[in-house]
């Protein structure tokens, strides 16, 4: 008969109390691994219900005091703006795009082929491969296009998640707090009133950078004598929520209209992206990261990469706001509340924006 509980004899414990540890962390990565799509569509029903919540206070600012009748109209306003951007996409510029989209994976294939005639062009083809997952670029640009029906279903979802979250974000916010522990929930609600706040400034600057590029690259190509200069400024407006990968990749179908019409529009339409750029690169972008978050570039293209390995096509479009929100936390939790130190590259919520 056994008189006390079985227990491991004290010099075992730290070691079973670090392979528990282990077992845990195991645990909640092959959850990750696994739940990858579901953890996006959540983490894109939070940046929706951000952006709900940002239009609602732009119209208490306007006059509205009731939060309630606020949030509902923010929220109608930017489906509306959704709206009108998907109608764009599929009704005035749908057929052209269509077409734009169904040529890209063999402009992009015939563009790999040009490149491996040399050997530096086939390091290059090579490198882009083994960025995206082993696979050309044509082929995941065809799976992403058939696949159009899952995406618009996931849109759905997510936009009904953000409707629930923007409504009520509180239980949301106090089971966060919940399980932290007492002596670490200020610092905890702190880091997610910092993060909502970040969040905001980031959304805000890719709408005006989204509004402003899509205005740059229509005039550009139109200047440049290209046709459907106004669906692939839309194109190219759009790709910016994907910093670096998008634009890269909106730019090929004028590249590979172009090289169809050839001539001087080919040059124009070249001659074209790279005066669009260099506004970019010099005016635009470090105005915009002045103002709301100022994170290294190279850290920003290799954590979208990053994304897209690992959490697939909805990664790269929400690896900027996730890059933020690691940002954030990390200065917060971390470096401020553990080491006592700070850094620069997020505004706080006490200091001044121009946006």
């Amino acid at each position: 008969m056994i008189d006390a509980p079985l227990m491991p004899p004290p010099e075992d414990r730290p070691y079973l109390r670090r392979l528990a540890y282990t077992i845990v962390i195991a645990a909640l990565l092959l959850i990750v691994w696994r739940a990858a799509d579901l953890i996006m569509l959540a983490f894109g029903s939070v940046l929706g219900a951000v952006m709900f919540r940002s239009a609602a206070r732009l119209m208490q600012r306007i006059g509205l005091a009731n939060w309630r009748i606020a949030l509902g109209l923010g929220t109608l306003f930017v489906l509306t703006i959704f709206g009108g951007i998907i109608y764009l996409l599929t009704v005035q510029f749908g057929t052209e795009i269509a077409g734009m989209l169904s040529n890209l994976p063999g402009t992009i294939a015939a563009i790999e082929r040009g490149l491996g005639a040399s050997a530096v062009g086939k390091t290059i083809v090579q490198a882009v491969q083994a960025a995206t997952g082993g696979g050309t670029i044509a082929n995941r640009l065809g799976q992403l296009v058939s696949g159009a029906g899952e995406v618009l279903v996931n849109l759905v979802i997510v936009i009904v998640g953000a409707m629930f979250f923007a409504a009520d974000p509180t239980p949301y916010r106090n089971a966060a707090l919940l399980l932290t522990p007492p002596s670490g929930r200020p610092a905890m609600e702190r880091a997610m009133s910092e993060i909502a706040f970040a969040l905001r400034l980031w959304l805000k600057a890719k709408v005006i950078d989204m509004v402003a590029m899509t205005l740059i690259i229509g005039t550009a190509l139109w200047i440049a004598g290209l046709k459907s200069w106004a669906a692939l400024a839309l194109l190219g407006g759009l790709s910016e929520f994907i910093p670096y990968v998008g634009p890269a990749v909106a730019m090929l179908p004028s590249i590979g209209i172009a090289a169809t019409v050839g001539g001087p529009v080919l040059w124009h339409t070249i001659v074209a992206y790279l005066v669009v750029r260099v506004v970019e690169g010099w005016l635009l972008t470090p105005f915009i990261n002045r103002q709301v978050v100022n994170i290294p570039p190279a850290l920003t293209l290799f954590t979208i990469l990053g994304a897209g390995a690992v959490f697939g096509i909805y990664g790269l479009f929400f690896a900027g706001a996730m890059l933020v929100v690691a940002f954030v936390a990390v200065r917060e939790l971390y470096l401020r509340d553990t080491l006592g130190e700070d850094i620069e590259g997020v505004p706080r919520k006490d200091e001044k924006s121009v946006i």
